[in-house]
């Protein structure tokens, strides 16, 4: 994984002409206030003093070299690097493309309604997203028709529903839709029943499957999620008689156990004809409002004690009993916050975020519309963009659309943005398909170009953002440009990790060692056979993977054998042990096991081989290269530190 950099933070532009600058690195200052920054992210409760001051300065002119050279060396310009910090900016940037007033209502208004279950029915006659206005005002008037004669009681909201209603359920359930709270339905549907009162019918709502209108029935506080264990006879969809009966007098007899004190979870794992949970003594998931079927929901809810036991009932999958494992009401804020923010962006809701934000920018920038040069490419794209066909032909595709600019910025940058017609020409092409609305393709790429040239002032508009962007920036070339000088070289640079460890093989030694087997027994009798064995082997009659088969073969690690070399400290029994070539006696552990060690050779102390201390090597031929590296960087460049300025941090 790659470490990201140090912090830098820089001021605004206003304070950068009178900051007092504490480090120059040939013709680069560095301020006071960007070394605070980082000094301050990694040192809250340190105790300043000079030498501590001095000592991170040296990390710090360290790290800034570095980055200067990795500049110097256009690794700024790889296209490696740029995607990876393109990626970055992105995630970076998230949090500041919002409407944060906006987001912070619609999670206050989720959670206000996560509060409250909402009982309701509806009615909806579908419209397509793309119908025309004519066939949008019939469906309309339609619905608005059958509100009227329920109000006027020519009609119960049940059977308008059956007779009329595009959702097909409605035959079956007159429209009623149970309990439900936020998130449970599109949002406008759910603003709509939230906000109208209990007994009253709503005014036509549209949603993307059409037009509704709502009755609500009921709102109560929220009962929050039940888990619950249940007995199930199946007598589902097609059931005869025979069957139904069947159902009905097995969960009767079932009932009789429970009352006569069977455990819920025994009866149900030995009567329940829901396999999949019988195993597990009946246990459902918890769930909320609304992921039962009504019947169900009704009985699970209305259990007020844990451990308490429904009477039978029936569904339309069968017959139940069911028993209240646990119940808990809604969570916190705090504890759903991040939760809620997940929803809101996958709801419909988001859609309202973005549309919040493109209103909130339209506030804050100045807009120039060329309505000539629009004009003009709408009189010759409109048609073929309806059909989906347009190719883009168009000569002033070079000419200004229009113009976006920030007015409050004080003249630092050059913040226009100018918006050809060939950039929404790309954009039409890339989007359009047959029914695409030329308008709404225009208002669509005006938002994202809003929001593009946000992106664009973020640096200038927000210190943080741009100071946490330099983090990654040079955390990301600091990581490149030290792979490619120190940990791959002194991986791959075979000849130098050879030379170096020439160099300075002294310093990779080893102790006295002794070669030697370890069998660790398991009683007494086995470490018998195990020393018997142990001649055979120095005979050559028998070999350790043999004498493991042999000592194994009725009771599984009977015997385990380990072979190696070992140095001082490193195994109690090999320290225990005189190290002389053969059997060197028996250790019996204190569970009762068996120790035999049998010493195969006594190694002097002497130097290691490469490959057997390649990793450390490694690891020190890499703090070579850095201070190699370092010592070329300070040569190379001129370092000022301004000591007075460093230690004014000190109070």
């Amino acid at each position: 994984m790659k470490k990201i950099g140090l912090s830098i933070l820089c001021g605004a532009f206003a304070l950068a002409t009178i900051a007092q600058n504490v480090l120059t690195i040939e013709d680069e200052k560095i301020s006071l206030e960007e070394f605070k920054a980082v000094f301050y992210k990694n040192n809250n409760n340190t105790e300043l003093t000079k030498e501590y001051l001095d000592e991170y300065m040296e990390l710090f002119v360290n790290f800034k070299l570095k980055v200067r050279n990795a500049d110097e060396l256009g690794l700024d310009t790889v296209s490696a690097f740029i995607t990876e910090l393109s990626g970055y900016q992105k995630q970076l940037a998230k949090p500041y493309l919002k409407n944060k007033e906006f987001d912070e209502n619609m999670l206050i208004e989720a959670y206000d309604r996560m509060k409250q279950d909402v009982k309701a029915s509806h009615i909806l006659i579908q419209v397509d997203e793309k119908a025309s206005v004519k066939e949008e005002k019939m469906a309309y008037d339609k619905i608005l028709a059958i509100r009227s004669d329920i109000i006027a009681d020519k009609i119960s909201f049940s059977d308008a529903a059956k007779k009329n209603s595009d959702d097909k359920s409605a035959i079956k359930n007159g429209g009623n839709l149970s309990y439900f709270t936020a998130f449970m339905m599109v949002y406008d549907f759910e603003s709509a029943a939230y906000s109208t009162e209990i007994g009253e019918i709503s005014m036509p709502i549209k949603t993307k499957y059409g037009y509704h209108i709502i009755k609500v029935t009921d709102k109560r506080e929220a009962v929050g999620e039940v888990k619950v264990a249940h007995i199930m006879f199946k007598s589902g969809k097609g059931a005869d008689e025979k069957r139904l009966n069947e159902a009905k007098d097995n969960i009767n007899k079932v009932a009789e156990l429970l009352n006569n004190g069977e455990e819920f979870s025994d009866v149900a794992e030995r009567f329940s004809e829901d396999r999949s949970t019988a195993v597990k003594g009946g246990s459902l998931p918890a769930f909320g409002v609304g992921k039962m079927v009504p019947e169900f929901e009704t009985v699970a809810f209305g259990l007020k004690e844990i451990g308490a036991v429904s009477a039978p009932f029936r569904t339309e999958y069968g017959w139940h009993i069911i028993t209240l494992l646990e119940r808990n009401g809604i969570p916190s804020f705090e504890e759903v916050k991040s939760e809620l923010k997940r929803k809101i962006e996958k709801d419909s809701r988001g859609e309202l975020s973005k549309q919040a934000l493109y209103e909130k920018l339209k506030g804050e920038y100045n807009i120039k519309h060329k309505t000539s040069n629009f004009s003009s490419l709408r009189k010759v794209a409109v048609s073929q963009v309806k059909d989906g066909i347009w190719r883009g032909e168009y000569k002033g595709a070079n000419s200004i659309l229009f113009t976006i600019w920030l007015p409050t910025v004080d003249g630092c940058i050059d913040n226009r943005s100018q918006i050809s017609i060939s950039s929404f020409i790309e954009y039409i092409i890339s989007h359009q398909t047959k029914g695409s609305d030329f308008d709404a393709m225009y208002k669509n790429f005006v938002n994202e170009q809003f929001l593009a040239y946000e992106e664009s002032q973020l640096e200038a508009k927000y210190p943080e953002y741009k100071a946490l962007l330099k983090e990654y920036r040079e955390g990301i070339l600091l990581f490149d440009l030290t792979n490619a000088k120190v940990w791959t070289k002194a991986v791959e640079d075979t000849v130098g990790l050879q030379n170096y460890y020439n160099a300075n093989s002294s310093n990779y030694m080893w102790e006295n060692r002794v070669n030697a087997t370890i069998y660790s027994c398991i009683d007494l009798a086995t470490a018998k056979y195990v020393k018997r064995a142990i001649y055979k082997k120095h005979r050559g009659s028998i070999t350790d993977a043999e004498i493991l088969t042999v000592a194994n073969a009725n009771v599984p690690l009977s015997l385990q054998i380990n072979t190696k070399k070992f140095v001082k400290g490193e195994n109690v029994y090999i320290d225990a042990v005189d190290w002389k070539i053969g059997i060197a006696g028996d250790i019996k552990t204190k569970d009762g096991s068996f120790i035999i060690i049998d010493v195969h050779e006594v190694l002097s102390a002497g130097v290691k081989e490469l490959n057997e201390t390649r990793g450390k090597v490694i690891s020190n031929y890499q703090n070579t290269l850095e201070a190699e590296w370092l010592e070329v960087l300070h040569q190379t460049y001129s370092v000022s530190i301004d000591k007075e300025v460093l230690y004014s941090l000190i109070k």
